[in-house]
C-alpha cells in the first residue's frame, strides 16, 4: 500500500482531435483523442485536421457531456455556431439517422 508517484505525474487531459467534414468544409467536430467522431455518414466522412490538448472549459464540458463538440465555422472565419446534429440539406438519400461506428 505504498504511494505510487508515477500515477501522480500522468497528464490531466487526454487531448482532443479536430476534424472537418468532407462534404462541407465549414462543418467541424472535436472529440477526445483517438475517438471516432459521430455523424460520419451525414458528414460524408471526417478529415483529421489536428490534435490539441488546449480547449476552453465550455468545449471540454460539452465533450464530456455529449462526446463531441460540433460547430459550423462563420463565413468570416471569426468563430462558429455550435450544432447538436448535422443540418439536413435538401438531398435525396436514405434518411439514415443512426450512426454505427
Amino acid at each position: 500500500m505504498g504511494a505510487d508517484s508515477s500515477q501522480e505525474s500522468q497528464p490531466e487531459a487526454p487531448g482532443f482531435d479536430s476534424y472537418r467534414s468532407l462534404a462541407d468544409s465549414k462543418l467541424m467536430i472535436i472529440v477526445a483523442k483517438d475517438v471516432v467522431p459521430p455523424f460520419r455518414f451525414k458528414a460524408g466522412g471526417w478529415e483529421l485536421l489536428r490534435s490539441s490538448a488546449e480547449l476552453g472549459s465550455a468545449m471540454k464540458a460539452r465533450i464530456a457531456e455529449k462526446g463531441f463538440f460540433m460547430f459550423r465555422v462563420n463565413e468570416d472565419q471569426t468563430g462558429g455556431i455550435e450544432l447538436t446534429d448535422i443540418p439536413s440539406r435538401s438531398q435525396s438519400g436514405t434518411g439514415v439517422e443512426s450512426e454505427s461506428e
